[in-house]
């Protein structure tokens, strides 16, 4: 797969309405052709038939082409060593929220010994101090590891966060909402020993009162408790 097959796939099946709507809810995402995602998982799922390796070493002409990448990180056949390898370094050039949960939504977990060594890849991107790589770290603990093994750990490694900008307090807000929703009793105990970064608490309040997964007292119990305080608009929408 070269780089014109790719540029041609995504030229003819980009839609202009919805390159306008993802240009206004993915802030940082570079140039857009306006693909929509079941195209894009068709086409990564074509290509990692192929020589999908050759693929990943190819310069993103648009930020539907990260998306790819993304897709073929987490889903191509390999090892849990090259896709955690893989998945580092492309970690490193995330600077959209879109990308990052694409990969951290369909990252392939086929062992234990690949679920071991995703955790310990998300620890050591919280450690990072880089606010997509820390977000990268808290979206796979939300995706992977809301579980009877992991959930203290979750709670506690969110709620002790020390987050660099907005995407990354995003995350860890929205981990913790996931949190509440499978675990409500031990994770708004937690919440009530606060947030080492108030926005994280205030956005994982947001999270949890917007999500019909929660009951509307409940919605009103938590809104009254933790009253987040208000700060001043921001970017995107994850």
């Amino acid at each position: 797969m070269n780089q014109e097959e790719v540029d041609a796939f995504l030229e003819a099946n980009a839609d202009p309405a919805y390159r306008r709507f993802n240009e206004r809810i993915i802030p940082g995402a570079g140039p857009m052709a306006g693909v929509r995602m079941p195209l894009l998982r068709k086409f990564a799922g074509r290509m990692m038939k192929g020589d999908w390796r050759s693929f990943l070493e190819l310069e993103p002409h648009y930020y539907e082409q990260k998306v790819l990448k993304a897709l073929v990180i987490a889903e191509a056949e390999m090892d849990a060593q090259e896709r955690i390898r893989l998945t580092e370094e492309f970690s490193r050039s995330i600077s959209d929220w879109g990308t990052c949960d694409t990969l951290c939504g369909s990252w392939k977990i086929d062992s234990k010994q690949s679920a071991d060594m995703l955790w310990d890849m998300s620890v050591r991107m919280l450690g990072t101090g880089s606010e997509f790589m820390m977000r990268v770290g808290t979206v796979m603990m939300l995706f992977h590891f809301i579980d009877d093994e992991h959930i203290g750990e979750v709670v506690e490694r969110m709620r002790r966060i020390s987050s660099p900008g907005y995407y990354c307090s995003m995350g860890a807000g929205w981990c913790l909402s996931f949190c509440y929703i499978a675990y409500p009793e031990m994770t708004e105990e937690a919440l009530r020993s606060g947030c080492a970064d108030p926005e994280v608490l205030r956005l994982a309040v947001k999270k949890i009162c917007e999500s019909r997964a929660v009951s509307p007292a409940d919605k009103a119990r938590i809104r009254e408790e933790f009253a987040p305080t208000r700060s001043g608009n921001r970017p995107g929408k994850r």
